[in-house]
Formats: structure tokens, C-alpha cells, sequence
């Protein structure tokens, strides 16, 4: 099946992969391949920069982050003195005031071709067109990438400059997609034609090509992986990829049971909010069972 939701489906890794960045929302799955990774470039921060503050405290990898709609003011952390640098600027491929391209901003701050970096891209978006104009030089500095996909539902455009196929596409050329997870923030829609569901947006992570050969052994994807944090936003229904991503593989017990994890505190966190409400603490055990029946018949 030729299905450019191929391109997404996770690979297995040389390297056992870490939480970077906390139990929340802008927590990603990388890599245990950090080592020499000279810095982190994190374009669209958001005012939260949990991701680099663990590069930063526990490996030692200094961070650059831009986002004009963010100010240091707001920041939830202080940047962390010589280990942490911030533009009040848009990562975007026009030369614009308040904009800079990446190619441009990393050979800003890290000029030696030969040193190996981390790309954390979150920016709404944007994430496709500042990576289809970037060269594959620059591409390829990049040992781990970790990018968030949105507006994932237009992989089904018939239009012949798909740019999010034409993304996928360009990532694979140079790097390894090991694992994915699902946003919950915005839902799902169903490909009639491979029967996997497709979150409008997904965290990718990836892992160059050559960081292969370093290793004989390659460790499993799970789906979903025990690791991954339980949802983006716990006030709403966790997403999970269900198993024709992974098919004819069965879904390995650890994952069976994080999912059912995932729905277990998203219940319990409702009936925290329930305190306000007006419902009976006891109709959240029933609304539990309810959420065990909608696993079965939605084949995760």
C-alpha cells in the first residue's frame, strides 16, 4: 500500500528513547543519543521551555528559542545563564524585521558545520514551509529532530504541492521517523483507505540516518510507547493510534495497558473538575466502563 501515511509510521531505534521536558504538554520522547549534541534550536516557545531546561540541567546542551509572540517577562523559567539564549523573532523563510530563516539563525550562533544539533519545532504551522525551503545541509546538522505536525487531516489533499506530504517526504531522505505521538488537542479523522486514525496534530520524532550504523541492535516502537505523557490536555479524551498503524503486529501488552492508564486518570482528572459540577462522584465510576467499551469497539 503506497499511502504517504507510511512515511509516518514509526521505525524501530538503535536507542532506547527518554522523556525530555517534564509530564506535560512540550514533554517529547528523543533518543538516548545525546552525546557531543552541541545545542538545541527551539523555534516557537510559547513562554514554557520545560524541553530545554532538562537539556540544559541534566546534559548540558545550551538552547537558542525564538517566538516574537513571546516575551522574557512571561517566561514560567528564567533563562538559565549561558545556557540559554532568546530572539524575539518568527522562524520564518522572508527576511523580515521581526522574522529569520533557520538557515540563518543556526549559522548565527553555530557556525561548524561539523557539530551535531537538535531541532524542536513547535510553530502552529509554519513547521512546513520553513522546512521544505531548508537545505538539506542544514538538515542533516540536525541528529534529532522533534516537530510537531498540524493540519495533519490535508495529507489527503489532492493538490500536487501537498506541502505535508512533500514534508514527510523531505524528513525521510535524511532521517528516521521513531516514534509519534498524538496530540489530543484537536481530534481525529479516519483514512477509509489504510483504516488508521490520523491526528489532526501529531509529535514526530526523528532520528538521522547514519546514528544507525552505530548500532546493531534496534529496540521496538511501541504504540503507544509507556513513556509518551498521558495527553496534551487532560481535560479532553485521550488519542491513541490505533492498530493498523502497526498491523499485522499485535500492540505489545505494555502499550495495552498505558492506554488504559491514560483513560484512567483522564477520568479521575474529570472527577476532580466534577467537584464544581453538579453530577455524583459515583456516576464517574460508570463513565469509567463507558471508556473500557469505547476501547474495545475502537480496536486499540
Amino acid at each position: 500500500m503506497n499511502s504517504p501515511l507510511n512515511l509516518l509510521k514509526p521505525q524501530k531505534s538503535p536507542y532506547k528513547l527518554i522523556r525530555i521536558g517534564g509530564n506535560k504538554d512540550g514533554a517529547y520522547l528523543i533518543p538516548d543519543d545525546l552525546k557531543n549534541i552541541k545545542a538545541c534550536f527551539s523555534p516557537g516557545v510559547s513562554n514554557r521551555k520545560d524541553f530545554e531546561d532538562t537539556l540544559a540541567k541534566k546534559y548540558k546542551i545550551k538552547s537558542y528559542l525564538c517566538d516574537f509572540s513571546s516575551d522574557l517577562k512571561n517566561f514560567k523559567t528564567s533563562l538559565l545563564k549561558n545556557m540559554q539564549f532568546f530572539e524575539k523573532k518568527w522562524l520564518d523563510i522572508d527576511q523580515g524585521n521581526d522574522s529569520i530563516t533557520l538557515e540563518d539563525w543556526v549559522y548565527k550562533y553555530i557556525s561548524n558545520s561539523n557539530t551535531d544539533l537538535i531541532l524542536q519545532m513547535d510553530i502552529e504551522g509554519a513547521e512546513y514551509r520553513n522546512i521544505l525551503s531548508c537545505s538539506e545541509t542544514l538538515l542533516k546538522r540536525f541528529r534529532i529532530i522533534v516537530i510537531e505536525l498540524h493540519q495533519l487531516e490535508s495529507i489527503f489533499s489532492n493538490k500536487k504541492d501537498n506541502q505535508v506530504v512533500s514534508l514527510l517526504k523531505k524528513l525521510n531522505q535524511t532521517h528516521t521517523c521513531i516514534h509519534v505521538h498524538p496530540n489530543n488537542c484537536c481530534g481525529e479523522i479516519i483514512d477509509k483507505e489504510t483504516g488508521m486514525n490520523i491526528p489532526r496534530v501529531i509529535e514526530v520524532t526523528y532520528l538521522r540516518k547514519d546514528r544507525f550504523l552505530k548500532k546493531s541492535k534496534l529496540i521496538n516502537s511501541a504504540i503507544p510507547n509507556p513513556k509518551d505523557i498521558s495527553a496534551n490536555l487532560l481535560t479532553r479524551r485521550p488519542l491513541h493510534l490505533n492498530k493498523n498503524w502497526f498491523a499485522p503486529q499485535k500492540r505489545e501488552f505494555k502499550s495495552k495497558l498505558k492506554i488504559f492508564k491514560d483513560y484512567l486518570i483522564w477520568v479521575t482528572y474529570g472527577k476532580l473538575i466534577s467537584i464544581h459540577e453538579k453530577f455524583p462522584v459515583k456516576n464517574k465510576v460508570s463513565k469509567l466502563f463507558k471508556q473500557i467499551k469505547f476501547l474495545k469497539r475502537k480496536n486499540y
